[in-house]
């Protein structure tokens, strides 16, 4: 605390004080209060209006001031929230239509791979018999009789078939398919609470659709036991569709 002069009797004073302790001279003049009913000056002390009558409000205006402040960071607090809410439940809502939209895209990828991979599979299974039993077609003629004759090893029309340039491609695709396939289901990995069931669906049909691809790029064992896992791979992974398409639009 400093101290000051009083500039009417020049004695020594706080500089917080609003009046001369010695000669009582106003130094910080006193805010004014006026009557809320008919607006009329008032003097300190009075308790009603000597205008009007009105009982004098008591208030402080300083507190009215400061709580007027306080009320308005809260407003500005409760908007912020508001705000940062809205925010979250769009950002959570866009995240379940993204969601939404990966699992359909998923689905249709494993759909259109597990398609192409069952039109090779049966051409696996029609060169691998034919080739056996000597049966001719016009789709196998080329890998079991490429010389006019049938071969002599079963092994021999396969290596046919997968030499051949357009079924290269066709395995490169359903390899591809998978590829982009396992990425998308690395992103479904966590779902939203409302998509656990989907997600859960989707992986039964995502192990029915890998067993079968599986099976086209790299077909093993005898033609009796490939065409068995081959059918129940293809039953398998058309139930897996069939139950997604309770999930997708």
């Amino acid at each position: 605390m400093a101290m000051i002069q009083c500039p009417n009797c020049g004695e020594s004073i706080s500089d917080k004080a609003k009046r001369c302790i010695h000669c009582d001279f106003e130094l910080i003049p006193e805010e004014k209060i006026f009557c809320s009913e008919c607006g009329a000056e008032l003097e300190k002390g009075e308790t009603v209006c000597h205008k009007c009558g009105c009982p004098v409000e008591t208030t402080d205006i300083k507190a009215v001031k400061k709580n007027r402040k306080l009320l308005s960071i809260i407003v500005v607090v409760i908007v912020a929230i508001i705000a940062v809410f809205g925010i979250r439940v769009v950002q959570k809502q866009k995240a379940k239509q993204e969601y939404a939209s990966n699992l359909e895209l998923a689905t249709f990828t494993m759909l259109s791979g597990a398609s192409e991979a069952e039109a090779c599979g049966n051409l696996i299974k029609q060169v691998w018999y034919n080739s056996i039993y000597e049966e001719r077609d016009p789709s196998t003629d080329k890998y079991t009789r490429p010389n006019g004759r049938f071969v002599s090893d079963f092994n021999d029309a396969l290596g046919n078939l997968f030499s051949d340039s357009t079924f290269i491609n066709k395995i490169e695709s359903i390899e591809t398919n998978q590829s982009t396939v396992q990425s998308l289901m690395k992103d479904l990995k966590n779902p939203p609470e409302e998509y656990e069931d989907a997600y859960a669906a989707l992986s039964e049909f995502y192990d029915a659709y890998m067993k079968l691809t599986n099976l086209v790029t790299n077909p093993t064992g005898s033609l009796r036991t490939f065409s068995s896992d081959f059918s129940d791979a293809d039953t398998e992974t058309y139930n897996g569709y069939s139950a997604m398409e309770l999930y997708i639009e």
